[in-house]
C-alpha cells in the first residue's frame, strides 16, 4: 500500500538512530571452578543413577566466584549465573562490553535476544521506527532516505517452510498488497495447504528469512528488511524433519522454476555439508570447492548461463572441528554471493563458516550481523540487492558482487573469516549514482616482534591474525590504552589486519 512507503520514509529520516543504552549479554568464562563441593544435590545424583546417565558431570561446575565478583565490583548488573554454560548474564553498555572483553578470564560475550526483538526496544523519538541491528550496521538509512524499497523487483525464496506466513505480523503486508506472486512445493509429497501444514518448528524458517528480506511490523514500528515493495516467489525444497541429498534435487528444480518465471534474484538460506539422516550421504570437506556437488554445479549454471543472482548463506559449521569449519555447498560456489555472520565488532561469529583455503577466491563474500545463524544474514544482503536492481534492473551478478565488495568494511583487505566485511549503504548508493567516494585507506607496516599504533579510538578494535594475505588463524578485539595499541607477533602468524574506523592497517611480520 502507498501509505506504507510514505510512513517509513517520513519516520526513518527523522528517527534513524541506535541506542547507547544497556543490553543483556551472556559472558562466558574460560575455566570452570572444579573445586566446588557437591554443586548439585544428592537427589540429583540419585536421579542420574536411576536413569543410567553419568552421575558426576563437569557442566555441574560453574565460574569461579572471584571472577564473577570482578564484574560486580566493576558496577555491572550480573543477573543470572549458569553452571551448565559456565557463564553469567549481565547488562552492559557498548563501552562496558568492550572493557569486559579485555578481561583475561572471559572467553566470549554474546548478546541475549530473540529474532523479533532485534529491533531497538527503547523509548522512541517522534513516532520513530526502529531498525534491526543488522540494518543499522549496514547504514540502511541511506537507502531509506533515497526512497528505495525494491519496488517491482522479483525475489525467489528457496527454503524449508512458510507456515502461517500470511498471518505473520512482520510480513503480512506482502500478502495484503498481493506481493506474493506464486508458491510451489518441490518436496514429495507436497503439502496440500502450503501455509497451513506444520510438521515441525522448522516450518517457519522461510518466514523468518522473508522477514529479514522485507519485514516491517507496522504496529510496533519495527523494520527488519529492505525489500518492502518487492514481489516474492516461495519455493519449499526440503523437509524440516530430516536431511537427504534428494533435497538438493528439489533445490535445483526450484532454481529452474524461478528462472522459468523470469525471477533473477533468489535467496537460499540452505546449505549442505554433514549431518544427513543417512551418514553415507554426507560430504567430505575437500568436496567444498565450488564445483563438485551437483547443487554447486546448478548454482554456477544459474549465474553463468541463466543470468540469475543467487545470495546464499555461508553455513553454520564454524565450530565443527571435524568438518574444518568451512563453508557448506552451495555457499562454496565462486559465482554466488555467500554471506556469513559477524558480531558487533565486525569479527566472525564463532558458528559462521569460513572460506576454504585451497581455492583461488574469497569466501564468504560478505558478512552481516546475525546472532541466529547465517540463514538470517544472507537475506539482509538479498534485500540490498533488490534495491540495487530497482535502481538498475540490468545489473549482472558479477557487477552486483563487485559493488557489494567495494562497499565492504574490509574492501581492500578481505579474508576467509568475514570476506570483504559488512556492506555500507552509502558506498553502494554512491556507486549506483556514479558518485566518487574515498577508497578504504590501507597502511602497511613491517615489524619483527611488536608494533605500537597510535590511535584515538576508544571502542573495540578488531584484529585478524593471518597465516598469509587472506587466510585467518584467529581473531580478537582489543582496546587502546592511553592512545596506544601494542600489537605483538603471534606464533605462526605472518600477517595481521587491524581495523580502525578511519583506515586499515596491514602488519607484515618479518622472520
Amino acid at each position: 500500500m502507498n501509505s506504507l512507503k510514505g510512513r517509513i520514509l517520513f519516520f526513518l529520516i527523522f528517527s534513524f538512530f541506535i541506542s547507547q543504552g544497556q543490553d543483556k549479554y551472556w559472558v562466558f568464562f574460560k575455566e570452570r571452578d572444579l573445586s566446588q563441593n557437591r554443586p548439585v544435590s544428592e537427589k540429583t545424583y540419585r536421579n542420574r543413577q536411576n536413569l543410567g546417565i553419568e552421575t558426576y558431570q563437569e557442566t555441574d561446575f560453574g565460574p569461579f566466584q572471584n571472577q564473577v565478583k570482578v564484574l560486580s565490583d566493576a558496577g555491572l548488573r550480573v543477573q543470572n549465573k549458569s553452571r551448565w554454560f559456565n557463564a553469567v548474564s549481565v547488562y552492559l553498555s557498548d563501552d562496558e562490553r568492550t572493557k569486559v572483553g579485555t578481561y583475561p578470564f572471559v572467553k566470549e560475550i554474546r548478546r541475549i535476544t530473540t529474532y523479533q526483538n532485534l529491533a531497538l526496544n527503547k523509548t522512541p523519538t517522534f513516532d520513530g521506527i526502529y531498525l534491526s541491528y543488522p540494518l543499522h550496521q549496514i547504514n540502511a538509512g541511506t537507502f531509506i532516505e533515497k526512497g528505495w524499497l525494491g519496488e517491482g523487483v522479483d525475489i525467489g525464496v528457496i527454503d524449508g517452510g512458510f507456515f502461517d506466513a500470511p498471518n505473520d505480523p512482520n510480513i503480512r503486508h506482502l500478502f495484503e498488497n498481493m506481493q506474493v506472486k506464486n508458491v510451489k512445493d518441490f518436496f514429495s509429497p507436497p503439502k496440500v495447504d502450503f501455509y497451513g501444514e506444520k510438521k515441525s518448528e522448522g516450518e517457519i524458517h522461510g518466514s523468518l528469512v522473508t522477514t529479514a528480506i522485507a519485514g516491517f511490523n507496522s504496529e510496533k514500528k519495527q523494520l527488519f528488511g529492505l525489500g518492502l515493495k518487492s514481489n516474492f516467489y516461495f519455493a519449499r525444497t526440503e523437509s524440516s524433519q530430516r536431511e537427504a541429498r534428494i533435497e538438493e534435487d528439489n533445490w535445483i528444480a526450484a532454481v529452474e522454476w524461478l528462472d522459468s518465471l523470469g525471477v533473477r534474484l533468489a535467496n537460499s538460506s540452505l546449505g549442505y555439508a554433514q549431518g544427513f539422516t543417512n551418514p553415507a550421504e554426507s560430504y567430505k570437506p575437500e568436496q567444498m570447492d565450488g564445483k563438485t556437488s551437483l547443487i554447486a554445479q546448478g548454482a554456477r549454471m544459474a549465474v553463468n548461463e541463466k543470468g540469475m543472482i543467487l545470495v546464499v548463506s555461508a553455513g553454520n559449521e564454524g565450530e565443527n572441528k571435524i568438518w574444518g569449519g568451512i563453508v557448506s555447498t552451495p555457499g562454496d560456489v565462486e559465482e554466488v554471493i555467500s554471506v556469513g555472520a559477524n558480531d558487533d565488532n565486525g569479527l566472525k561469529m564463532a558458528y559462521s563458516s569460513k572460506g576454504v583455503e585451497n581455492v583461488g577466491f574469497i569466501k564468504p563474500d560478505l558478512t552481516v550481523y546475525s546472532e541466529f545463524g547465517t540463514s538470517l544474514a544472507a537475506p539482509i544482503v538479498t534485500g540490498i540487492v533488490a534495491l540495487m536492481l530497482e535502481r538498475n534492473p540490468n545489473l549482472k551478478s558479477s557487477e552486483v558482487k563487485e559493488i557489494l565488495r567495494l562497499s565492504g568494511s574490509l574492501s581492500t583487505s578481505p579474508n576467509n573469516f568475514v570476506g570483504y566485511g559488512y556492506p555500507d549503504g552509502l558506498k553502494i548508493v554512491n556507486q549506483l549514482e556514479n558518485k566518487s567516494f574515498p577508497a578504504e585507506k590501507v597502511e602497511t607496516i613491517k615489524g619483527r616482534k611488536s608494533i605500537n599504533i597510535k590511535t584515538t579510538e576508544k571502542g573495540g578494535i578488531a584484529i585478524f591474525h593471518k597465516k598469509d594475505k587472506q587466510n585467518v588463524i584467529s581473531q580478537e578485539v582489543r582496546q587502546a590504552l592511553n592512545g596506544r595499541l601494542e600489537i605483538k607477533k603471534v606464533e605462526n602468524v605472518n600477517q595481521m589486519t587491524v581495523v580502525l574506523k578511519d583506515k586499515l592497517i596491514e602488519i607484515i611480520w618479518k622472520n
